[in-house]
């Protein structure tokens, strides 16, 4: 037998949690001495090896830690879900225990509820029967309430193990980290045949991971300035409809209103696709390759004055003709982008799975090297 160190509750050895107050008792009793092991003083001698030793008995003391931690967090996010849980049904319970009580004020007061059961002669059962509703709802709110103070409890203890356990987690990452420095240290230059190899390989993938990511770099500018220019030339392929549209408003004879929003709707799309060529000739510097796939797009001018002023069916027609061009002019730019745009998503694709391939093996021949290196460090501490 032995006591919670939360509240004192007297509870069986090997229980995993206090039956009263749900303290976690494992994590407790793992985190102590976590702490007990880290916290003896690391005594740092000129002997690398032996400063070795004692690196990897600390690490090996803190190998549970991982797990534990993520075991606390899945708790923690179950107990916040009751805790929610609990509160919703906290405040159910208050709304229902307030329309109770107003009940029973209608019986007590005169009102019209209480008259009609006066002249029916069952108000005093009536009004024992709202108290007695009354009395249950209020019992539960304040089990609730008591049941959300509780999981509140538990929950900021808890948490507090998980920052414990998280702080002892950091504290593992620095003495691995520490462990490698020291075992790079003491192992280079050291010829090893199998060490050798190794160190050989990972250094011809490390020089691999450069060029890749410059690729990945400028495909990714590329797609962004594409990604601007498809937008541009969707607005001034709005534009464009909208003119097309004051285009045969002014067939029927618009006048100069039509005329006047014709050429304003003209000039939006010419500086929109001013924009688009601007940004597919960054794509293009970004990316060369996708030179021979992009179009430009052009606007065609329209004479306001011919257009306006001197009015006619024919300058209406060729006007509409001009817009009608142009349209197509900028639908071929359109899909020529959103073509180059996709053929990057997937160009970038491909990158990305041989980067991600390239640094799982240089993850795996790191280890490898370390393994390696650790075995060197222990013959020649056994030697």
């Amino acid at each position: 037998m032995t006591q919670c160190p939360n509240c004192g509750e007297t509870v069986e050895i090997g229980d995993i949690f206090c039956y009263k107050c749900g303290f976690n008792l494992r994590t407790n009793s793992i985190v102590k001495q976590a702490k007990e092991e880290i916290g003896r003083q690391l005594e740092l001698d000129t002997n690398n090896l032996t400063r070795f030793t004692q690196l990897e008995e600390r690490i090996e003391n803190l190998r549970n830690i991982p797990d534990e931690l993520e075991q606390q967090k899945a708790y923690l996010a179950n107990l916040n879900q009751s805790l929610t849980e609990a509160r919703q049904r906290l405040e159910s319970l208050a709304e229902q225990r307030v329309k109770e009580y107003r009940d029973v004020e209608k019986l007590e007061k005169l009102s019209v509820t209480s008259f009609m059961a006066r002249m029916k002669g069952t108000k005093d059962q009536q009004l024992e029967k709202e108290r007695v509703e009354y009395l249950t709802v209020l019992n539960k709110e304040e089990a609730a309430q008591r049941e959300c103070q509780q999981l509140q409890d538990v929950i900021t203890q808890t948490q507090s193990q998980v920052y414990e356990l998280g702080d002892l987690l950091d504290t593992k990452k620095n003495l691995e980290k520490e462990l490698e420095t020291l075992i790079n240290q003491v192992c280079e230059g050291v010829p090893d045949p199998v060490e050798d190899a190794i160190e050989q390989r990972l250094a011809t993938l490390e020089a691999q991971i450069g060029p890749i990511t410059n690729n990945r770099s400028r495909i990714f500018r590329a797609n962004n300035h594409l990604d601007h220019a498809i937008s541009d030339l969707n607005r001034a392929l709005d534009s464009l409809r909208s003119a097309s549209g004051f285009s045969t408003w002014d067939l029927l004879g618009g006048g100069l209103i039509a005329d006047s929003m014709k050429h304003s709707r003209m000039s939006d799309a010419r500086n929109n696709v001013h924009n688009a060529h601007n940004n597919i000739q960054r794509a293009i510097q970004e990316y060369p390759e996708i030179r021979n796939s992009l179009s430009s797009a052009s606007v065609e001018e329209v004479s306001f004055f011919w257009d306006g002023f001197m009015d006619n069916i024919f300058s209406d027609i060729a006007a509409r003709d001009k817009i009608h061009r142009s349209r197509e002019s900028v639908r071929q730019a359109l899909h020529d982008a959103s073509n180059a745009n996709r053929w990057l998503d997937d160009k970038m694709r491909t990158i990305n799975q041989q980067f991600n391939d390239l640094n799982r093996k240089i993850e795996e021949l790191r280890k490898d090297l370390l393994k390696e290196r650790k075995r060197m460090i222990k013959e020649t501490l056994e030697n």
